[in-house]
């Protein structure tokens, strides 16, 4: 049994041979790679203490055990939302083996950091509660919720051998939002549905990627990607559409990042990197309008941007957006706010215990204005770190601060820093090793 760890983190490769300021940012998160060694799923408690929610080979509510835990979600009220695959004994032996036979299914449960074992764990929904079509769940769905715990996730339709489709499980009812076939507000038809690219921001509002039916196929080219957003009253409409012009005349090109979205006084706030003619850009998205917030080539003390991450960027409800970036072959972190960009985080500075940074993960914010981010050290060690608004950098680990994530009095686990979940007040979630 192995627990399956879809790393959503952005892995920085030098290159030199080929440009002095190439970088290649490589996303490992849609493939489904497993670390050696992930075994638990952790999440904060009411006192910032990491605690484990369960493992794999722990009892599944309802009977079988646990066999793989998905990358895991925050809830805005500090709950965690997770799937898993549960392995359970069929009826009875086969004759032609005469063994007990196992039967395999994906469910999603929420966990509850403050609750003792065995109530920790609820299923999340019922999936006969579904309306017009329903889920059959064969991986890991990535779900998520919004602030009222609404959840939504992309799952294979059951019945049908090519349909996938988003579902949103609200006030007890399971709907499908969007389906492959599904014609947007703008016109154009959704032809895939990416799994692992969902966020949801205003109540009921989901924003994911996906790959729309070309209008004019060329050659090797039938579908564009997307960045879109849906919901049960607007349907699904189009943010962003590979080969269309933007905010500053400036044409989206494929690869999009994974977006961050949350809600805000002006709506659904939205960011995202994307590819264009000159490079790459971090755009936002402000509920009414795309603005280009950070284009590749922009000064910095470092000097000119020369690369910016396809992972998720950070994001406040504010506007205030975090992203990790190259300049000169440096990985580096920068918070953009008010139209100012400050340079927060870099290879090569020192971390409060003593060891040198040497990558760099993507950034979360809450909506105090912590940055959370997680990181290699020079001794090889994936750690987790904090700044804050005054610049005060914690190691998570490090006891008596208030992020100890990856501190165990009787010995550190390893922490998988791609799995990290942070909501805006800062409670956290991730996968690691017991």
């Amino acid at each position: 049994m192995k627990m399956r760890v879809a790393i959503l983190a952005v892995v920085l490769i030098i290159f030199g041979a080929i440009n002095a300021f190439a970088i290649s940012l490589t996303l490992q998160g849609m493939s489904g790679a497993a670390p050696g060694g992930a075994e638990a799923l952790y999440a904060s408690d009411s006192k910032g203490n990491p605690v484990e929610i369960t493992e794999v080979g722990a009892p599944a509510p309802g009977g079988g055990i646990i066999n793989e835990v998905g990358v895991p979600a925050m809830m805005a009220d500090g709950r965690v939302l997770f799937g898993a695959e549960i392995l359970k004994p069929e009826p009875a032996p086969s004759r032609e083996t005469k063994t007990q036979a196992r039967r395999a299914h994906w469910t999603i449960f929420i966990a509850n950091p403050n609750a003792q074992a065995p109530a920790r764990l609820t299923p999340a929904l019922d999936t006969r509660s579904a309306v017009g079509c329903r889920p059959e769940l064969s991986g890991d769905p990535y779900a998520v919720a919004d602030a009222n715990g609404d959840i939504a996730f992309v799952s294979a339709v059951a019945g049908s051998k090519a349909d996938d489709a988003l579902f949103l499980y609200s006030n007890g009812t399971l709907r499908c939002l969007a389906k492959s076939g599904a014609v947007t507000s703008e016109g154009d038809r959704l032809a895939v549905l990416s799994f692992g690219s969902l966020q949801m921001g205003e109540p009921g509002v989901v924003v994911f990627e996906g790959w729309l039916d070309a209008p004019h196929p060329g050659p090797g080219q039938r579908h564009l990607q997307a960045l879109l957003m849906a919901s049960a009253q607007g349907g699904v409409s189009e943010l962003a559409v590979e080969g269309r012009y933007g905010p500053n005349h400036t044409r989206y090109k494929i690869p999009f990042g994974l977006p961050a979205a949350l809600s805000s006084p002006q709506g659904t706030l939205v960011a995202f990197t994307a590819r264009t003619p000159s490079g790459a850009a971090l755009f936002l998205y402000d509920g009414a309008s795309m603005r280009r917030v950070l284009p590749t080539g922009t000064d910095s003390p470092l000097g000119p941007v020369s690369y910016l991450s396809p992972g998720r960027p950070g994001l406040m409800a504010d506007g205030t957006t975090a992203v990790l970036a190259a300049c000169a072959r440096i990985p580096v972190i920068f918070r953009l706010e008010r139209g100012r960009m400050n340079l927060r985080l870099q290879r090569g500075q020192i971390t409060p215990l003593g060891a040198i940074i040497e990558s760099l993960g993507d950034p979360l914010l809450t909506a105090s204005g912590a940055m959370y981010v997680g990181a290699t050290d020079s001794d090889g060690n994936e750690r987790l770190y904090v700044l804050n608004r005054d610049d005060a950098f914690f190691e998570i680990g490090a006891p008596g601060i208030l992020y100890r994530a990856a501190f165990n009095p009787g010995g550190r686990h390893r922490v998988f820093t791609g799995t990290l979940s942070v909501n805006q007040r800062g409670d956290f979630t991730y996968l690691g090793t017991r």
